[in-house]
């Protein structure tokens, strides 16, 4: 008998036994109490970021201006939107936003035209119809 079958045959065996399947329970229970709130934690971070950079580009869009990325204000990364050179928005929110230090020279080829919005399929645009 090959060591992967012996490794499967032995699984197969312990898969059957209460108390192996009582300890992975317990096991993947516990794991699962220290990992949640992290996961959750990460997945809360990572949505933030996309409605903010989501914001961003629709704004640039209606206002036919430009956006840029982790743009660094007061040790935070934001997504601004630019009009005619000036910041005229930040996501997330900043206060005095024209008035910031770290936007005064920003190099102007660090922002970007925003993506043409996508049309969904079946769908005319409006006026149209």
């Amino acid at each position: 008998m090959s060591a992967g079958r012996a490794i499967a045959t032995a699984v197969k065996a312990a898969s059957r036994n209460k108390v192996v399947r009582g300890l992975a329970t317990a096991a993947g229970t516990a794991a699962a109490r220290k990992i949640g709130p992290i996961a959750e934690q990460r997945y809360g971070t990572w949505r933030d970021r996309r409605i903010d950079r989501d914001r961003a580009i629709r704004l640039a869009r209606q206002v036919k201006g430009r956006y840029s990325e982790d743009t660094i204000i007061s040790g935070e990364r934001h997504f601004v939107v630019w009009k005619d050179g000036a910041p005229i928005n930040a996501f997330p929110h900043v206060d005095d936003l024209r008035d910031r230090p770290e936007l005064r020279d920003f190099n102007p080829e660090l922002t970007r035209e925003p993506p043409p919005a996508r049309q969904r399929p079946g769908r005319r645009p409006r006026g149209q119809q």
